[in-house]
């Protein structure tokens, strides 16, 4: 099916996705993107996404995942404000929101194959898409039940099928429950049911499975928000590899660089390839290189979920013909040795573009169209606007109709962390490139930004990511360079583009433009599957901001002085003194105020905490009181005062306290104990006593009104996930958005090897710290922080340094804390991590106000390690002496 003929099908499939697990959608014309109404609509659409806030959904247990998944917009109500959670779902429904949280991009038909879904009905692009992918088959009657309410059984096949086709790895050493309905069990769906209980994306109820049951509209969101997080785990984790680790390839000529999945099975998401020399070649969506005839060097860009890896590409002039060929015997002005010299590593189907490929890449060219020129456009700053540099950029405001306008003219931005640009277009387009200009003149402080990200929507709601382009600049190239960074999407058919870029101080751009083929030939790639935007990244957007980069850990409420912080205490934590009192630099820029390990769970305990957190004098007190006096010492006080960054600990409610307290008189004393009152009831009864906590915290919080401080952000006091507690994973991503709905960012430290590690982004926290648990008691081999670098670089983490008293009393473990701070500096963990640092209780500040020099050296030494000043590269050894 032609591309032509795909675009005519998808404007009733727009409508459908708007009015997802509604009621049947009704197709209908678009309105042209120049008028009010069009205008009013699409800039509704641009990252105005709040909770639905259903009026319905009080006490149902699929809340939250409800309001998850409507502020993604990937599901709807049905009129009045309310939900129906439990409605049954229909089968025609159920492929919408599975085709949305998969990732799968909608599939449209000529013919229909099913005689309950014709090929212009708005489900048809989904049920057909995931009939391509093997997950919906039809029934004997050549239908398949389109209307028809979903049994659970039938949603076990579909899930099951669904974890197939994308890749989702089975749970080690899973066991999935022995149910006591089995014999009312379709045959067909027996081993579906046990895959997907195993893997908890489905459960059963007092021992049953209830497998003839319909799916209701609450099951269907919760089960989807499994997937949905399962999605995003994926597309954090993806590994791929690549054919080709350089391309050398000869004007004219062709090469293709393949991508296969680590492990030899079929990749999760679909590759996408960008570039950043379109002068010098062009790269097809399925990842053919055809190079130009201009000599030169790029880089190629493939992204698989949310990873990417560069290939960088040369381009050599071709060989000068030889005499008596009829050619004037002219060479190219190359090295013809190094032009027929094939790169190692690439791989062996290079070929002479006339071979196929430049016809193919001259008949795609003629049929691109730039759809982009005259289409409504909205630029949103990452995190909130300033109005100041929002005045400077008034200064270069660019061409009349914005970056969408062919124009040689260049668009200014300043700062602000980086912008978003949206284009929505008058109708879906099948879209075959994305790409925006910049350009880089240092000497007025204009740097190109480090990379281009794309996302695409059909409806301006759900968005998929699409892929990132990198380039090698520095920002040290004092020469202008202009780069365009370009994107291929491969038979990607929609009406909303999105790009994204950094701003460090200015970036200049031009001509954003949006290409589409509407005569290609069909995809042959097979059925496209794209990652949601990553949840991390969209939280960075909206909290942009100057990050946390040394935080320290200060634990109090208990043990007298040692939990006990003053302003002397912290004076030298927050601002870094040399020996003769000079307040230097900002030393710690974080605070994360944390209890003891042994506060007891229980209501009185917590409160006991917080009235300490809150005294005069000490800890939240005391650390303003430091602050001011920082900024005094540093001539700050009465100019541009800085604000220390301030974490608060959510305690943990341990799930063997069966008498935690009362949250009100008339209210029971709960319980965490699932053994006694069940797993939801425990887990209703943890989330209930947090969020209090996160209420009185807020509370007291705001009524101190510190002057010097900043509530940055909330951590998880548990330094693992801990599996045999109530929904813990639940419980986390439930405190998390409580967390992110006050602008808050969530923080996590777990030890090295814990449980969890590696799900830390799908359980929505936007920082996790490595423990790298060397500094022990116990016999650790310096290996132990490569294996720590490992999985920081794995999962994105940052990395806590670890000391305390003992440091500066016995010489084992002030060369263990030494050789700590040589290899991670060795290793380069001191430079581009966000680092926290744990000292026992207040270790670091006898250091600091030490006379002994060995000891002071201590603190200047860390003072120098955060810096990336540490030149210490030789370990201690067991006998060395400092």
């Amino acid at each position: 099916m032609s591309k032509k003929q795909w675009g005519s099908r998808l404007a009733a499939a727009c409508l459908a996705a708007s009015l997802l697990i509604t009621a049947a959608p009704q197709a209908g014309a678009a309105s042209p993107a120049g008028s009010a109404q069009a205008k009013a609509a699409q800039s509704e659409a641009q990252e105005q996404k709040q909770a639905a806030g259903f009026t319905d959904l009080d006490n149902s247990y699929a809340r939250e995942a409800i309001n998850h998944l409507a502020s993604l917009e990937l599901i709807s109500g049905q009129g009045d404000g309310r939900f129906y959670p439990q409605k049954p779902i229909s089968r025609q429904d159920i492929a919408v929101l599975l085709t949305k949280v998969v990732g799968l991009l909608p599939q449209a038909t000529e013919s229909a194959s099913f005689a309950d879904v014709p090929a212009d009905s708005p489900y048809a692009p989904y049920i057909y898409g995931l009939a391509k992918l093997g997950v919906m088959n039809g029934r004997g009657d050549q239908t398949v039940g389109a209307a028809d309410p979903l049994t659970r059984q039938e949603l076990a096949v579909l899930l099951s099928r669904l974890m197939r086709a994308s890749q989702v790895a089975q749970t080690a050493n899973a066991a999935a429950p022995v149910y006591s309905d089995e014999q009312d069990m379709a045959d067909y769906a027996r081993e579906a049911i046990e895959t997907v209980s195993a893997q908890r994306l489905m459960q059963g109820a007092s021992g049953k499975f209830n497998p003839l049951g319909t799916v209701t509209r609450a099951e269907a969101a919760v089960i989807a928000e499994r997937v949905l997080n399962t999605r995003i785990q994926q597309a954090d984790q993806a590994k791929f590899t690549l054919s080709a680790a350089k391309l050398t390839l000869m004007a004219g000529t062709s090469d293709r660089v393949k991508v296969t999945s680590a492990n030899g099975e079929k990749l999760p998401f679909t590759p996408i390839f960008a570039f950043d020399r379109p002068e010098l070649g062009t790269i097809l969506p399925d990842g053919t290189f055809v190079a130009g005839p201009t000599p030169g060097k790029g880089n190629l860009t493939v992204t698989v979920g949310y990873h990417n890896e560069i290939i960088p590409v040369e381009i050599t002039n071709a060989p000068a013909p030889a005499k008596g060929d009829g050619s004037d015997g002219q060479a190219g002005g190359g090295d013809t040795a190094a032009a027929n010299d094939t790169q190692a590593g690439a791989s062996d189907s290079q070929q002479p573009a006339g071979e196929g490929a430049e016809a193919a890449q001259s008949a795609e060219q003629d049929d691109l169209v730039n759809v982009a020129p005259g289409s409504f456009t909205s630029v949103k700053t990452f995190g909130p606007a300033d109005a100041y540099f929002q005045s400077i950029e008034k200064q270069y405001p660019g061409p009349v109709g914005g970056l969408v306008t062919p124009s040689d003219e260049w668009t200014g931005f300043n700062r602000q962390f980086g912008r978003k640009v949206t284009v929505a277009l008058s109708q879906d387009k099948p879209l075959e490139r994305v790409a925006l200009t910049f350009k880089q003149q240092k000497t007025s402080g204009i740097t190109l930004p480090d990379s281009l990200d794309v996302e695409v929507s059909h409806d301006g709601k759900a968005w998929y990511y699409a892929g990132k382009a990198l380039h090698d600049v520095p920002a040290s190239e004092e020469k202008q360079v202009v780069r365009t960074l370009s994107v291929s999407l491969p038979d990607v058919e929609a009406r909303y583009v999105r790009v994204s870029f950094p701003v460090k101080v200015f970036a200049f751009a031009r001509q954003l433009e949006v290409w589409a083929n509407e005569n290609a030939q069909a995809w042959q790639g097979g059925p496209v599957l794209l990652p949601p935007p990553s949840p991390t990244q969209m939280m960075e957007d909206k909290k942009a901001g100057n990050r946390v980069e040394n935080m320290l850990l200060a634990y109090s409420g208990a043990y007298g002085d040692r939990g006990n912080w003053t302003k002397d205490d912290f004076l030298p934590m927050v601002g870094y003194r040399t020996a003769d009192g000079y307040m230097r630099d900002q030393m710690f820029d974080t605070v994360l105020f944390l209890p003891y390990q042994d506060m007891p769970a229980t209501k009185q305990g917590w409160q006991g905490y917080l009235n300490d957190l809150f005294g005069t004098d000490r800890q939240l007190d005391a650390l303003n009181n430091a602050m001011r006096e920082y900024n005094r010492l540093r001539g700050t006080l009465y100019t541009t005062p800085t604000q220390e960054k301030v974490v608060l600990a959510l305690p943990y409610p341990t799930m063997n306290q069966a008498n935690f307290g009362k949250l009100a008189d008339n209210q029971p004393s709960l319980s965490f104990n699932s053994a006694g009152i069940g797993e939801e009831k425990a887990y209703e009864n943890r989330k209930a006593a947090l969020e209090w906590y996160f209420r009185e915290l807020q509370k007291r919080w705001n009524k101190a009104d510190y002057a010097y401080l900043q509530l940055e952000g909330i951590y998880w006091f548990h330094e693992l996930i801990e599996d045999s507690a109530p929904k813990e994973r639940d419980l986390i991503r439930s405190m998390a958005s409580m967390v992110h709905n006050e602008a808050l960012r969530f923080y996590w430290i777990p030890y090295y090897g814990a449980p969890g590690v590696q799900e830390w982004k799908s359980l929505y926290f936007d920082y996790a710290f490595l423990q790298p648990n060397y500094y022990s008691d116990k016999p650790v081999q310096l290996d132990r922080i490569e294996g720590v670098l490992d999985t920081v670089s794995k999962y994105g983490m940052g990395v806590e340094i670890e000391g305390d008293e003992r440091m500066y009393r016995d010489p084992k473990f002030y060369q263990t804390y030494y050789n700590q701070l040589v290899a991670a500096h060795k290793l380069g963990m001191d430079k581009n991590n966000v680092h926290a640092y744990y000292y026992g209780s207040k270790t670091l500040i006898q250091p600091a106000t030490s006379s002994d020099p060995v000891i002071r050296g201590i603190y200047d030494d860390t003072y120098k390690w955060m810096r990336g000043k540490f030149d210490r590269e030789e370990y201690y050894e067991a006998s060395e002496m400092p």
